[in-house]
């Protein structure tokens, strides 16, 4: 009876064992095939203004021998989209030890970047004197100014830090859903600007 008893409770054991140990079956890597994972947004808003002095506009062409002034403020926006792409993610970069799972994530970067024409418009433009207008193509030339004048400030929005926040909480649901009890995401750090 006693050797019975022990039996039972050497398979009980045993099997109470092997369900702690259980590690998730699916494979961990196919997380790549999601490619670049948009997890944050932000909309732009930079109003650039310019008097044709030509100082810091060397395509701006002055007309010296013309009397008056030029200027010209324009609003616009941009929608900025970053995330991570886990194509990105090694073989090495994911370290599993029973329910738990390492996954180095690749640094955030900048997926995309648009400026809509529906968004830009020329809020003030004066013109005295027998200055001429100012061209579309001067126009367009001033909005790459001001698409560079953007692009320079997104470090201060924070914009890849949230991206990289976002992903990690994806990743942790992600992983958790598969059945890892703990799951720690290590974002690297710098970043990949589009």
């Amino acid at each position: 009876m006693k050797q019975l008893f022990f039996y039972i409770a050497l398979t009980f054991l045993f099997f109470a064992c092997s369900e702690e140990e259980k590690i998730p079956s699916a494979n961990v890597y196919e997380i790549r095939n999601i490619g670049e994972l948009a997890t944050t947004e932000y909309t732009v808003g930079k109003i650039v203004k310019l008097d044709d002095s030509g100082e810091n506009y060397e395509w701006l062409s002055k007309d010296f021998y013309k009397i008056g002034d030029r200027k010209i403020l324009i609003s616009t926006k941009a929608k900025i989209k970053a995330g991570v792409d886990l194509t990105q993610i090694k073989d090495g970069d994911i370290e599993i030890s029973g329910n738990k799972i390492v996954i180095t994530l690749p640094p955030a970067k900048i997926i995309s970047f648009s400026m809509d024409p529906a968004h830009i418009h020329t809020e003030m433009e004066d013109v005295s004197g027998t200055r001429d207008e100012f061209t579309q193509q001067e126009k367009n030339e001033f909005l790459k100014q001001g698409e560079k004048a953007i692009r320079e400030d997104l470090a201060e929005t924070g914009i890849l830090k949230d991206a990289n926040d976002n992903a990690v909480a994806f990743l942790e649901d992600f992983y958790e859903n598969l059945g890892f009890e703990e799951v720690i995401v290590k974002p690297t750090k710098g970043s990949n600007e589009k």
